[in-house]
């Protein structure tokens, strides 16, 4: 069974979130337990918010889902009713959304090689100056014998 609603983070005053657990025993939340959210103007059952449910319905859980086809009005700031039916919610282009954070991810990758590459170039140039640093130290010793510095 199929849902046919909105998903919000968080809702204004105007929608109530009741204070019982309930459990679903028939349709699409059948199983399930969830807080009911009603409309503080007119009293009626708007949505529910999950509180636990199945697999196919989880990501809901703590969202606040309201029934499109339930939600006979709606408080704008403008303090006037309207019929859900007459409200337009247009789809947002998801492909558009994945496209810019595509963008986004290349751009943070290119960043990061860059930053590596100077790094590794950083340690290369870290370990020549080692390097010479070393050799420096053991010119005019023979080969196999070390130099012993007394405090006399």
């Amino acid at each position: 069974m199929t849902i046919y609603g909105f998903i919000f983070s968080e809702v204004t005053n105007d929608v109530v979130l009741d204070d019982s657990l309930m459990v679903g025993i028939e349709g699409a939340l059948l199983g399930c337990a969830y807080y009911a959210l009603y409309c503080r103007s007119c009293g009626l059952m708007v949505g529910f918010s999950l509180y636990s449910a199945f697999a196919s319905l989880v990501h809901l859980r703590g969202l606040f889902c309201l029934f499109k086809d339930s939600i006979l009005c709606y408080l704008l700031k403008t303090k006037a009713i309207i019929e859900a039916s007459e409200m337009n919610f247009p789809a947002l282009s998801l492909k558009e959304h994945l496209g810019k954070l595509k963008e986004q991810l290349v751009g943070v990758h290119v960043r990061l090689e860059l930053l590596i590459k100077r790094l590794e170039e950083l340690n290369q140039q870290i370990n020549v100056a080692d390097m010479q640093g070393y050799a420096s130290r053991t010119v005019g010793l023979k080969l196999g014998f070390a130099e012993n510095k007394s405090s006399n």
